[in-house]
């Protein structure tokens, strides 16, 4: 069976973005037509929490529904990080988002097929939404 999705690739939100700072109205619109947000947070970084806190506070400033949207949390780059190194970013996000993130490799491929996977799943739950939510209401029988 071969099922068709578009990902979108939204860079460049940055703090400010919903009060217009950067292109971040104009990346935050395309998020509205998303059913589905992948939220890939670098995990080399040093500060993975608060890299997270920003992208979903700008969500939340920016409305429309954003933060109701299905979300995918996961750790990118983690072929650059030793095994210690994984597991502590990997908490600090976890302990920050509630949930724990998949850990993705674009360079190794690690993950990669797990976060299409778990994409796929929550794609065909939201278009289930929306299909449903659309149909024409059923005639009244006695």
């Amino acid at each position: 069976m071969n099922e068709r999705f578009v990902l979108a690739d939204i860079p460049g939100l940055i703090e400010g973005a919903s009060e217009g700072a950067g292109l971040g109205t104009r990346f935050l619109g395309h998020v509205e037509r998303t059913a589905v947000l992948i939220h890939l947070v670098d995990g080399t970084q040093d500060d993975v929490a608060g890299a997270w806190r920003t992208v979903r506070g700008e969500l939340d400033a920016y409305g429309e529904g954003l933060t109701d949207k299905a979300e995918i949390l996961a750790m990118t780059k983690v072929d650059a990080m030793d095994p210690e190194m994984r597991a502590e970013q990997a908490a600090r996000l976890e302990a920050v988002a509630g949930r724990k993130p998949l850990l993705v490799s674009a360079v190794s491929g690690e993950g990669v097929t797990e976060l299409l996977r778990v994409a796929l799943i929550d794609i065909r739950e939201a278009r289930a939404v929306v299909a449903a939510e659309s149909a024409p209401p059923e005639a009244w029988r006695p």
